[in-house]
């Protein structure tokens, strides 16, 4: 087995975010870690129907598809705001944050395309996918 080439910033310009489309942005990642975390972030997305699910089974007859579609909603407004401003208030890497909160330096998701996250074995998309997952499946636990 080969490993996979170290990662070292210098693919392309700081600011492009990089193009798959010029270069192949793969040679860097570990594969078996991307499709744990792929199908990591599937089965959490499994989950939320089935929490919702489960709160329709507690719930009256006729309030049980509110339940489950409010659990289904919810992931498109957790989503909407997570890959829009969540994740960069909370893992950029800007140094005009406060050290609690994060800036807005990768605001909808720019320049996170082929830059690798804390741990170089996976690309910073895939974990801006997993964590907002997690991000929606949270509240929807919290929310019935």
């Amino acid at each position: 087995m080969v490993a996979a080439a170290t990662y070292n910033g210098t693919t392309g310009a700081a600011d492009d975010g990089y193009s798959s489309g010029v270069q192949d942005l793969n040679i860097f990642y570990d594969t078996g870690n991307m499709v744990f975390l792929t199908m990591s972030a599937v089965l959490v997305l499994l989950m939320i129907p089935g929490v919702g699910f489960f709160y329709s089974g507690l719930a009256r007859r006729k309030s049980a598809l509110q339940l489950i579609l409010l659990s289904m909603i919810a992931v498109g407004v957790v989503g909407f705001q997570w890959f829009f401003w969540g994740y960069s208030l909370v893992f950029s890497r800007g140094t005009s944050g406060n050290g609690f909160i994060g800036d807005l330096s990768q605001f909808g998701l720019m320049k996170t395309l082929g830059e690798p996250n804390g741990s170089t074995n996976i690309p910073d998309i895939l974990f801006c996918l997993y964590q907002g997952m997690f991000a929606s499946i949270t509240y929807v636990l919290n929310y019935h």
